[in-house]
Parts: structure tokens; C-alpha cells; sequence
């Protein structure tokens, strides 16, 4: 059979050699390749639905048709958009469903992926919830920790944090039993403070923490929380929600077990590390709760940053750098250039302007601009930072202080901003953690002013020579004669 599409169809049932829907004339065929067969789900503003591609041997796959047109809600659609940008910035892996196309069709938008044949551990949830049915133990939960973990260490590596783990959110595949982490609409790397000041719910409650519903921030250590509230929520067979005392506190978790359901002291302290309110309390990295689990394989997890914060945040005009050290701990790059951004406004009192001029950058204090370019050289490995751009300029034949288009047009093809002799607009940048050295900071790169904000390079090339002229002042007073760091 083949399914309509049309939201407002009242009979979606179709013969499968028909292309146009028999009763209200939509047409079958998406992009002339993919049919839907029957519908799988529906949630918030979307629908799924078990698809065929023709143009593939009618190999299956999945279609996800976002239910209002776009110009209906901006937010909406921003975050429905987002989840193709974020599964085909990941690629490959055997357990994130693979990125197939993304396109607009009568004013609709669609995501095609690949199709999963398995069970949600939601569903799962609700068999072993029902009459003669038996919760997780703690062997099953285990056997989820060490699935599911080296999946979170796969995308917090790629610079993007899931946000919305829960039972629903992971399908255990039915030829392997593999656990998938699907629904990828609400990850990182959007303008997630901006989202959330909008009043678009990011998460779920009872498995999101609070800094991500209450302050829209979110780390890796926000997706280990929300791991290990799914986590209570199956071996107790009770909602999340429903197991925090907020008068007393505390979690109820252990508590609510059942009488036959016995959890080791290891497992319980490492649950209760995953649920801290604080983030500070938790663990901070997939490679700390493997290493706790016993984890066999564990030289081939990334291990975190380390939490020591040993570059000073050190200012002369009393700015306060913890929450750009706080982005970069979570290689949040794209807010950490953000954060860079206002933080040097906020250093030279020109946030009302928005921009800084050569006199500006000529009088930067040294303390912070070298604090600023510290934090990115040390959380990015030296990979990012004024100090790597500045020895990049220098490598390209260019001279501090001194503005050299041919110079400036060899610089931005070496980090990234051009592609082709063409400047790159900001719209279209990832800020992934395998981007080229010194791609990062490009607060001062990116045109100045609400009008210009979009595009890369060339309005600030002036500024990023005179910035690289006041690196190179600041390395001699600080003695150390080739970088800030």
C-alpha cells in the first residue's frame, strides 16, 4: 500500500500503482523516489512514516514530514531543519541512523533516514511493565550503559550534544540488538540560548537537567544525566518526574525498586553520579563512567578534558571569563566564539556599538586578550586561538599589523573561511572540533553590525591584521616571543 502524505487527507490508504492519492489527489511520490507505505509515529510537529526508495531497489527507509509549513513557525522549523544539518555533519556510525536527503515539497519539509527495524525502549518498557512482565535488571542496565556510552562519546567528540535522551529517543535494532540513539531535532550546535530565551522547550522533562530547561546550557555531562534518568526510569518502571522529591531534594530511585530487583553498591553510586542536580557533581565525560563500569575497551574512548582549571582567568577591566571557559570545557565552539565576541565589546565598553576599530584593538589590555586566547589554545588543544591565526598569517607571508590582501586571501582559504575565492557566510559554518587550525575564534573576522554579521572575512579583514599586530605586541610583553599561550 501506499500512504498519504497530506496531513488533511482523510483517506491515506492507496494501491500501490497508483501516483496520485485516490482521494485528495496529492501525489504519492516524494522527489519522484520515496512512497510511504504506513505510518509509524507522530510527535510534537512531526510524523514518520516506513518508506520505500524506488531509485534504490525500493530499499527501505524512513520519512519524517514536519507537519506545519515552513514559514508557520519559525521555531519549529529551525529545530526540524536541525537534525539533518546534525546527522549529516556526524556521518557514519553503525548507531545513528544514516542521513539519506532533506528537501522542501509543497510547502512541506521532509527528512529521509534510514529505516530502523526494532523496538524503542519505551515500548520495551511498557511489555515488561504489563501483566507477567519483568523490569530491567541491574544486568540489563549495564549491558544499556556500555552500548549506548561509546555512541555519546562518538558525538560529544564531534562537537554535539544530543539533548533529549530518553527511552523513546533509542530503538534496540532486531538483528543485532544493538541499542540507536535516533531524533536528533534538538542537538547542539543551534543557537540554543536564543531558542530557549524564545520559549522553545529544549529536552524532555524528567530526563533533562536543569541547567538545559531552566537556563538553556547544556554540556556532555547534561546527556549523562539525562542517560542515567532513563536508566532510573527502567529499572523502577516510573517516570523520572515522578522519583525527585523537589521538597526534600533528593531522588527516590532506590526506593521505588521492586522487592525482587537487586542493584549492586557500584551500580547505585554510579547512577546516582549520573542524576547530581549539579553539574559540577557529575561525571563530566563518557570515559569516566566506562572507567567506573569496568569498561573492556576502554583505550578506545576518548578521555575528557581535564576539569583543573589552570589558565587564569585573568582580567584588567574586571570581565568575568567563567562562562567562556565553561563553553570551551564543553567544546561549545560556536557559543564559545560568541561568548569571545561580547566579552571583547564588553573589555573596550563598545557593546552599544557592537563593534571594535583599530583603536580599539591597538588599546586592548594584554591580560585579556591573552586570557581570551589562554582558554581557546588549552580546551581546543591548540588547535584554535589568536596565537595559532596569528602564526598562520605569519606562515602565509604576512606581517602583524601590516594588511596584505593577497596575504589576507591565503589565510582565509588555510582555516576555512573561503571555499572556491568565495568568502564563506556564517550561516554556513560547522564548528566542529576537527575544523581546520585556527578556523576559531571569528568574533573579530565576522562582519561588524546586525546588517553585516552574516558574512566571514571580508568586513573585518582590517581588524584581524591589526588584532594579529596587537598578539604579536602582547607576546613580547609577556616574554614569550611566538604565542599567548
Amino acid at each position: 500500500m501506499s500512504h498519504c502524505l497530506n496531513p488533511d487527507c482523510s483517506k491515506s490508504q492507496n494501491p500501490d500503482d497508483v501516483k496520485f492519492c485516490l482521494n485528495c489527489g496529492t501525489k504519492l511520490l516524494l522527489k519522484d523516489r520515496y512512497r510511504a507505505t504506513k505510518p509509524l509515529g507522530r510527535g510534537g510537529c512531526s510524523r514518520t512514516f516506513e518508506a520505500l526508495d524506488q531509485d534504490r531497489l525500493n530499499h527501505p527507509c524512513v520519512i519524517k514530514l514536519f507537519m506545519m509549513p515552513p514559514d508557520q513557525d519559525r521555531k519549529a522549523t529551525e529545530l526540524f531543519n536541525q537534525e539533518a544539518v546534525r546527522l549529516y555533519e556526524l556521518g557514519k556510525h553503525d548507531q545513528i541512523p544514516e542521513f539519506y536527503a532533506h528537501f522542501e515539497q509543497d510547502n512541506r519539509l521532509y527528512l529521509v533516514q534510514e529505516f530502523l527495524d526494532g523496538q524503542t525502549l519505551l515500548d520495551e518498557l511498557e511489555n515488561r511493565t504489563a501483566p507477567g512482565g519483568t523490569l530491567y535488571q541491574e544486568s540489563d542496565i549495564r549491558d544499556i550503559l556500555t552500548n549506548l556510552l561509546p555512541v555519546l562519546n562518538f558525538i560529544h567528540e564531534q562537537g554535539v550534544i544530543h539533548r533529549d535522551i530518553k527511552p523513546a529517543n533509542i530503538i534496540r535494532r532486531r538483528s543485532d540488538g544493538k541499542l540507536i540513539l535516533i531524533d536528533f531535532g534538538v542537538a547542539k550546535q543551534a543557537t540554543f540560548k536564543t531558542l530557549a530565551e524564545q520559549g522553545t522547550m529544549i529536552g524532555t522533562v524528567g530526563y533533562a537537567p536543569a541547567e538545559q530547561l531552566q537556563f538553556g546550557e547544556a554540556y556532555p555531562a547534561s546527556d549523562l544525566y539525562a542517560l542515567g534518568a532513563t536508566c532510573i526510569h527502567l529499572l523502577t518502571g516510573i517516570h523520572p518526574f515522578n522519583l525527585y522529591n523537589s521538597l526534600e531534594g533528593c531522588w527516590l530511585w532506590k526506593e521505588s525498586l521492586p522487592q525482587y530487583t537487586k542493584i549492586s553498591p557500584q551500580l547505585k553510586e554510579i547512577l546516582d553520579k549520573l542524576i547530581q542536580v549539579l553539574v559540577k557533581d557529575r561525571y563530566q565525560a563518557v570515559y569516566e563512567v566506562l572507567k567506573d563500569l569496568n569498561y573492556s575497551d576502554l583505550p578506545s574512548v576518548s578521555r575528557p578534558v581535564p576539569r583543573q582549571f589552570d589558565v587564569p582567568l585573568e582580567s584588567e577591566k574586571g570581565i568575568d571569563y567563567t562562562r567562556l571557559r565553561d563553553l570551551l570545557v564543553a567544546k561549545d565552539w560556536q557559543e564559545a566564539d560568541r561568548e569571545t565576541r561580547q566579552k571583547m565589546l564588553e573589555v573596550m565598553g563598545q557593546q552599544q556599538r557592537g563593534y571594535l576599530d583599530n583603536e580599539d584593538i591597538e588599546k586592548f589590555p594584554c591580560k585579556d586578550l591573552r586570557t581570551i586566547d589562554r582558554l581557546w589554545l588549552h580546551y581546543s588543544d591548540k588547535r584554535f586561538g589568536f596565537s595559532v591565526q596569528k602564526q598562520i598569517w605569519i606562515a602565509e607571508g604576512g606581517k602583524p599589523g601590516v594588511y596584505n590582501l593577497a596575504v589576507y586571501e591565503k589565510f582565509g582559504d588555510r582555516v576555512g573561511w573561503r571555499v572556491n575565492d568565495s568568502w564563506k557566510l556564517y550561516s554556513e559554518l560547522t564548528f566542529l572540533s576537527t575544523a581546520a587550525p585556527g578556523y576559531l575564534p571569528l568574533g573579530l573576522s565576522i562582519g561588524w553590525g546586525e546588517g553585516a554579521i552574516n558574512l566571514v572575512g571580508v568586513e573585518g579583514a582590517v581588524e584581524v591584521d591589526c588584532l594579529f599586530s596587537r598578539v604579536e605586541i602582547c607576546d613580547t610583553k609577556s616574554g614569550s616571543g611566538t604565542s599567548l599561550f
